[in-house]
């Protein structure tokens, strides 16, 4: 059949249900309909016999404009087309133009795959593009529904899009958290940054904006930003290593008898830890490349977490047997082994505990405590704040010069209202400092001494709203207060002269605070008095 161009009513056309593009809006859309109202459709449509009527292969947004235009009749230009030529014309003519939003598009290299049967590399073939561009697109795909509803709204752009959706959906609404960055002002947030400032919002009105706009304050953060947190947070899976982004490690891991876990990093958030992963004094590179040597003991090696995330290897971690990676430490056992047949064998010590890991754990015991016992401090040091002096020199005055500058917080109006006097506002000054002062890190360090400035006994009110629990009876373990649970790292303080407690034995089981005279083995003071007066 002869293509040939007719006037066709607008009834006789149904649209059709392959169309890449979903979006008709926005001024664009608007300046055409108005161009149809004044001149009419100045280049027809291309439709296909379809039934009684015509199926709409390429120019829905003429359509549209012509409906909105109230048009009777429409040039259409009638061509016989098969479903994969009608569904190739839909998608190139749709890439031509420059409001086809990438989800649309990656709609269109789907129902190519599916309904053509085409795979990436033909359709990068058909539409000159590369097969990483047709491959990301369709990647699009895999968004979340609260990720697709961000990027329909242009608050990411494609970049971040592409990268969210090469993550698991867990992953993805990890990384769109917005608590996170509300929290830390965006320090450890994937996506968000926050623009909030100390004197922006008192709490109360900051919560209702919230309920409309749960965006408000939040500015994007870049794709380089995101690429990476993902690098640092989201562990690489080599079950499932992307054909396309790492081909290198598909074929690297496919044929490798022992796959091991490594990182350049020294240390990997917990989200992304999961068993042991080998740091960089552990493993050394083995297959050549970048000035590394090959060994008979390597195995392969996948970057975990943190730089070169995804990236694959020969590496060795035998540092008993390879003198070729390892030679100190192998010639170190031997000596090691020469000594142990020379002398006689003692029995095995017990593993030591991390170091580290002790310290962060009474950290986190402190920690704990102290945000227990927050709430009942800041309402303590609130009333005295309340009755206070604004005048000069006073203490009020003097936590105002000492510690008001400008920086990122929340303004606890819940606590102290903000009033209209002048001496109202020093004291909601003030306050804005003493709160912030309070949630700093290691708060419980210096925020008693600001306190006690302001008759407020920080050590009092913790004691008694987070107490330290006392350990266990039985034997008393060294370096822990058998009667009040203090230890070197916490330990007690004197709320009159601020000085902290001493061991008061050698063992290290009772502190000086808690040592109490014990009476003599042959009779106390009291009856060696008695005694004298009988006599």
């Amino acid at each position: 059949m002869t293509p040939t161009v007719q006037q066709i009513a607008l009834e006789e056309i149904r649209p059709s249900k392959t169309n890449p593009r979903r979006v008709l809006n926005g001024p664009a859309f608007d300046e055409l309909i108005a161009s149809v109202k004044a001149h009419g459709i100045l280049q027809p449509v291309l439709v296909r016999p379809n039934g009684k009527g015509y199926e709409l292969v390429a120019g829905h947004r003429r359509l549209a404009a012509a409906a909105k235009a109230e048009l009777a009749l429409i040039p259409a230009l009638v061509r016989e087309l098969t479903d994969t030529q009608a569904l190739e014309i839909q998608l190139i003519e749709n890439l031509e133009r420059s409001d086809l939003h990438p989800l649309e598009e990656a709609q269109g290299y789907r129902q190519l795959m599916v309904v053509a049967k085409y795979d990436v590399a033909r359709i990068a073939e058909k539409i000159g593009r590369s097969v990483k561009y047709v491959y990301d697109r369709v990647k699009l795909l895999q968004l979340t529904k609260e990720a697709q509803k961000l990027f329909l709204e242009d608050r990411i752009t494609a970049g971040h899009a592409i990268l969210l959706a090469r993550l698991k959906a867990a992953d993805q609404k990890r990384a769109m958290d917005t608590k996170e960055a509300r929290n830390s002002y965006g320090r450890h947030s994937a996506l968000w940054q926050s623009e909030r400032t100390l004197f922006d919002l008192d709490d109360e009105t900051y919560e209702k904006r919230l309920e409309t706009d749960p965006f408000m304050r939040l500015k994007v953060r870049t794709v380089r930003e995101l690429q990476g947190w993902i690098d640092e947070h989201v562990r690489f899976d080599p079950k499932e290593p992307d054909p396309i982004l790492f081909p290198e490690t598909k074929a690297e891991l496919e044929g490798a008898k022992k796959i091991i876990p490594i990182t350049h990093s020294n240390y990997i958030p917990e989200e992304a830890r999961e068993g042991r992963t080998f740091g960089p004094r552990s493993w050394a590179r083995a297959d050549g490349e970048q000035g590394s040597k090959t060994c008979e003991y390597s195995v392969t090696g996948f970057v975990a977490v943190g730089r070169d995330r995804g990236e694959a290897f020969a590496v060795c971690v035998n540092k008993d047997k390879c003198a070729v990676h390892w030679p100190a430490q192998v010639k170190a056992r031997k000596r090691r082994a020469a000594g142990q047949k020379a002398a006689p064998a003692k029995p095995a010590a017990p593993p030591k505990r991390d170091k580290l890991e002790v310290e962060r754990k009474k950290r986190d015991e402190v920690h704990a405590r102290w945000n227990k016992a927050l709430p009942a401090i800041l309402e303590a040091v609130a009333e005295r704040v309340k009755k206070a002096s604004p005048a000069r020199g006073s203490a009020l005055c003097n936590l105002l010069v000492d510690f008001l500058k400008p920086r990122e917080g929340k303004a606890p109006a819940k606590y102290v209202e903000l009033g209209s006097h002048a001496d109202d506002v020093v004291r909601f000054a003030a306050w804005l400092v003493i709160y912030d002062q309070a949630h700093q890190w290691l708060a419980w360090e210096h925020f008693p001494k600001l306190a006690d400035k302001l008759g407020v006994d920080v050590r009092k009110i913790l004691k008694a709203e987070a107490p330290v629990e006392k350990p266990a009876k039985g034997k008393p373990t060294p370096g822990t207060c058998s009667e009040c649970g203090c230890t070197e790292d916490n330990a007690c303080i004197s709320a009159k002269t601020g000085e902290t407690c001493g061991w008061a034995n050698k063992q290290k089981t009772l502190c000086s605070f808690c040592t109490v005279e014990k009476p003599a083995k042959s009779g106390s003071g009291k009856t060696r008095a008695k005694e004298g007066r009988k006599k």
